[in-house]
């Protein structure tokens, strides 16, 4: 069997690559490894580790690499106590193929460690462009880093192909963010309403926000603040509001969202990580989704919601018609959060990422165009 290998450091990340591992852990073929490090070790993330061992996935090795966010330093040294821990997890695994996803900073010190060690990189959603946070430059890295590449739609395709000059292991399979939607039974409202102790009858939002990385932390604050103010106003309306990824200036949002709930307890719920299975159910059922979230870009629109986005975190990328784009300042944020209700609204483009089989697609690939010998 050939052993394919996954690494997961955040819930977000963890979400979209679920499926495909489920897809190889049940293939004859193939044995799936597991690297759980980063952002799923901390409490103050929601220690997100425990909702991988609920799926019931054998985890292989967790590196853990004392993850501080407080700082640019802190993050920076992080990495390179990551690297460190990762040779020799590699050295042990000894994987045929190494499976990464998107953009987070955890991928440079583990793609340049798995590089060098000459270990096969495979590498899901490059290509995309988000020009308001340093996403962009790590994806395109890891890009020139890897040896397979599965972007979402065919533009992030063409991207790749223009960086690396040539159109060779590049395919389309669509973002595997969407598969979900065809694996599981979404909760019905009123399970919802129970679970997250919120009022049935009520218009309902979901608020997630994470730090604006080329920006300054104040800016960031008060983006968060703008949210909170503009939804505040609309009395009919409760809010769940999800942690910030740990980036720097995500522990400072985290601890803001908690002060606002205690302002308004009836009105804004803070839950460090709802889950998968939480966060897409509760998505269908709001009337808006607001804050600067890819979620908000891929997965929203398939489900016809509302969506304000905010600032430039998703600068660059193709945006749905459900999408309402807006400045990070009160007024802006205001308008458009009150123009979301009054729109009508337009999903025709929402096929756009995908249809819900990137993992179906991609294991087609590895069997008949990677591992075809």
């Amino acid at each position: 069997m050939k052993k394919i290998c996954f690494v997961t450091a955040a819930r977000s990340e963890y979400g979209l690559l679920k499926w495909l591992m489920h897809d190889i852990n049940a293939d004859p073929d193939f044995e799936l490894q597991l690297i759980v490090t980063g952002g799923h070790l901390l409490k103050e993330q929601g220690h997100t580790i425990d909702a991988i061992i609920a799926d019931g996935f054998k985890i292989d090795a967790t590196v853990d690499a004392n993850l501080d966010t407080s700082s640019t330093e802190s993050i920076a040294s992080s990495m390179g106590r990551m690297a460190e821990k990762f040779a020799p997890v590699f050295a042990e695994l000894k994987p045929d193929l190494l499976f990464v996803l998107g953009d987070r900073y955890e991928l440079l010190p583990i793609c340049n460690t798995a590089f060098v060690m000459r270990i096969p990189i495979a590498h899901l959603s490059g290509g995309d462009v988000t020009e308001g946070a340093i996403d962009d430059g790590v994806r395109n890295t890891v890009t020139m880093l890897a040896d397979y590449h599965f972007p979402g739609p065919v533009d992030s395709a063409k991207n790749i192909e223009r960086m690396r000059g040539n159109s060779r292991n590049i395919w389309a399979v669509g973002e595997p963010g969407l598969d979900a939607f065809n694996r599981i039974e979404l909760m019905p409202r009123v399970e919802l309403a129970d679970n997250l102790g919120l009022d049935v009858n009520k218009k309902w939002c979901l608020m997630t926000y994470h730090s604006e990385t080329r920006e300054s932390l104040e800016y960031n604050l008060s983006a968060v603040q703008s949210c909170f103010d503009a939804l505040s106003s609309h009395k009919d309306l409760q809010v769940v509001m999800t942690y910030a990824n740990a980036d720097f200036g995500g522990e400072k949002i985290n601890e803001q969202l908690e002060e606002m709930a205690k302002k308004k307890p009836s009105q804004f719920k803070v839950v460090p990580s709802l889950g998968q299975l939480r966060y897409l159910s509760f998505m269908k059922q709001v009337a808006l989704v607001i804050g600067n979230s890819s979620s908000g870009i891929v997965e929203a629109p398939s489900l016809g919601v509302p969506v304000v986005n905010i600032g430039e975190r998703q600068k660059g990328r193709y945006q749905c018609k459900n999408i309402i784009q807006c400045k990070n300042d009160s007024v802006a944020i205001a308008t458009a959060v009150n123009s979301s209700f009054e729109k009508e609204l337009d999903n025709s483009d929402c096929n756009f990422w995908g249809n819900g089989h990137a993992s179906e697609n991609i294991l087609k690939i590895l069997k008949n165009n990677i591992f075809n010998n």
